[in-house]
């Protein structure tokens, strides 16, 4: 008696088959769904990651290009003219024949905004840019003169002093009297490839510390794996673009600016995510302008970015002031 009511409180074989099987169905169902849960994830913190970059990059190209021409009222001429350090830049950015280097050269037009496509071999500095991408170089003044004593023993400087105008660092700087310094900037920007992430980097004139001139390098951000532009053109000299050109059909009198200038920079950026995604396949093709963008179908996020800048001073000046 005791044996059967003990069979009719166990489990039978089909039972237990059929209670392993909703066991298995229920926690196939429950990883289906933490997978989603966490490929969704995945996903939106890329994308996030990707629109804070993107709107820190835009920030940085709008701050640096928005000024671009400023010479405080001189010509390029009058530049051109002005008093140099002789003293040669270690690792200049040279693009020959078109441009003297970081510092203005008398003998030479000077070019404020000069930009190329691919790896960057024709300028003297560059040699491991990204091909697929390009690369500007511009000199400017900041837009806020300095006191002597607000110099900084790392820059270069325009000292307009009793209408004369001369390069000099803050050793060799003018503190006799009344005299405004203008701090200069020359920058290059470009994509470099380092362990498999592509980097926009930064090129730009400093002092160093044994005070001689030299082209600093350093990375500004990581994941842009893309740039590109386009050049506002004012071919009637009235401070307006006529027309745009593509990158691949400027010319060196368009760089030279004497018959014309550039007005306006209309900029392409493509961003990557740092991390892959294996569930995502990326074999999209992203337009940039006259020129694109094809993933090569691997599990990296991308976002394009673009804008357009017109210069605040209206015009690069002329050559003849």
């Amino acid at each position: 008696m005791k044996a059967a009511l003990q069979r009719q409180f166990g489990l039978s074989l089909v039972e237990l088959m059929i209670a392993a099987t909703l066991a298995l169905s229920l926690l196939a169902v429950l990883l289906t769904t933490t997978s989603k849960q966490a490929q969704m994830s995945r996903e939106t913190m890329q994308l996030a990651m990707l629109q804070q970059q993107g709107q820190l990059l835009l920030n940085l190209l709008q701050t640096e290009l928005q000024h671009l021409g400023f010479w405080a009222g001189f010509s390029l001429e009058q530049m051109r003219q002005l008093q140099a350090p002789s003293e040669p830049v270690i690792g200049d950015c040279v693009q020959l024949p078109l441009d003297s280097g970081s510092f203005p050269d008398p003998s030479k037009l000077l070019i404020p905004l000069y930009a190329e496509l691919g790896s960057g071999q024709g300028m003297s500095c560059l040699g491991q840019a990204a091909e697929h991408s390009s690369i500007l170089q511009f000199k400017r003044l900041l837009a806020q003169p300095l006191e002597h004593a607000e110099l900084k023993p790392n820059r270069y400087y325009l000292q307009v002093e009793a209408g004369s105008l001369r390069l000099v660092d803050s050793d060799t700087a003018s503190s006799s009297g009344p005299a405004e310094f203008w701090p200069y900037l020359h920058q290059l920007f470009y994509v470099q490839w380092q362990q498999g992430i592509p980097v926009l980097m930064r090129k730009r004139l400093i002092r160093n510390q044994a005070g001689s001139p030299r082209i600093h390098t350093d990375s500004v951000m990581d994941g842009v794996e893309m740039l590109y532009f386009e050049f506002g053109i004012d071919s009637t000299l009235d401070g307006r673009a006529n027309y745009f050109l593509p990158l691949q059909q400027m010319q060196p009198e368009h760089w030279y600016q004497q018959s014309s200038r550039i007005v306006a920079v209309s900029y392409y950026v493509l961003l990557r995510s740092l991390d892959v995604d294996r569930h995502y396949l990326n074999d999209q093709w992203y337009p940039m302008g006259q020129s694109g963008f094809q993933a090569p179908g691997d599990n990296y996020r991308r976002l394009p970015l673009q804008g357009t800048q017109y210069f605040h001073n209206a015009a690069l000046q002329n050559h003849g002031g």
